[in-house]
C-alpha cells in the first residue's frame, strides 16, 4: 500500500499534466461551439450588410437621375421664360394702328377697317385680336401681309379671307375683298414655368 502511493505521488506531475490537458480540451472544446455560433450569427449579418450597401447604391443612382433630370427641367424652364420674355410688355392700340395704316397707306389698299377686339389670356402669353377688312390687289394684300410677318412685333395672321370683289374681272389687277384677324402678343407676367421643385435648393450631394 505504501508502495502505492509513493508511486502516485511519484507521478502525480503527470497527472496533474493530464488534468491540465484536459481542461485545456473542455475549454478549446466551449471555445469551438461558441465560435460556431457566433459564425452562425454572422452569416445573416452580412448578407444584411450586402443588401444594405445595394439598397444605398440604388438610393445614389437615384438621387443622380433626379438630379440630372433636375437640370434639364431647369435649362427647359429656363428656355421658355427666355423665350416668353422677348414678346413685348404691352400691346399698344395706338402703335399697331398707325403700323397697319401706314403699310395699308403705303400701298394704296382701299377702304380699309381696323378694329381692335378685347385681349385673351393662354398660358404663356397674353394675345388681342385686331378684324381688318379692306379692297386691294391680290399683290398688294399679299406685300401687305408680308410686311406684317416682318415687322419687329410678333404678329399671328388668325384667319385671312379673300373675295373677289367683280367675278367678271380678270388678271392680277382685279379688285379683291380681304377679311383678315390678326393677332399681336405681349407676355403673361402672372405666367411661372412649374419646375415641381425648389430651384433655389442647391445640388443635393451624394
Amino acid at each position: 500500500m505504501k508502495d502505492l502511493a509513493n508511486k502516485i505521488i511519484g507521478n502525480i506531475h503527470f497527472v496533474i499534466l493530464l488534468y491540465g490537458l484536459y481542461g485545456l480540451w473542455i475549454s478549446f472544446d466551449e471555445h469551438s461551439i461558441r465560435m460556431e455560433g457566433l459564425e452562425g450569427q454572422f452569416a445573416p449579418v452580412e448578407a444584411e450588410i450586402v443588401n444594405n450597401k445595394k439598397k444605398v447604391k440604388e438610393i445614389q443612382e437615384f438621387v443622380k437621375k433626379a438630379e440630372e433630370s433636375k437640370i434639364r427641367v431647369e435649362e427647359v424652364a429656363k428656355n421658355i421664360e427666355s423665350a416668353q420674355k422677348q414678346l413685348p410688355a404691352e400691346i399698344n392700340d395706338n402703335q399697331i394702328l398707325t403700323f397697319f395704316n401706314q403699310e395699308i397707306s403705303s400701298l394704296n389698299i382701299k377702304d380699309p377697317q381696323i378694329t381692335p377686339g378685347t385681349e385673351a389670356t393662354s398660358t404663356y402669353f397674353i394675345s388681342k385680336q385686331y378684324s381688318i377688312k379692306a379692297k386691294g390687289t391680290f399683290l398688294q394684300l399679299l406685300i401687305f401681309l408680308e410686311r406684317v410677318g416682318n415687322s419687329a412685333r410678333i404678329y399671328n395672321v388668325k384667319s385671312l379671307k379673300l373675295v373677289n370683289q367683280d367675278p367678271s374681272q380678270r388678271g392680277r389687277f382685279q379688285m379683291i375683298n380681304a377679311d383678315a384677324v390678326i393677332e399681336a402678343f405681349r407676355f403673361n407676367p402672372e405666367f411661372r414655368v412649374d419646375r415641381e421643385f425648389d430651384a433655389s435648393q442647391p445640388p443635393l450631394t451624394q
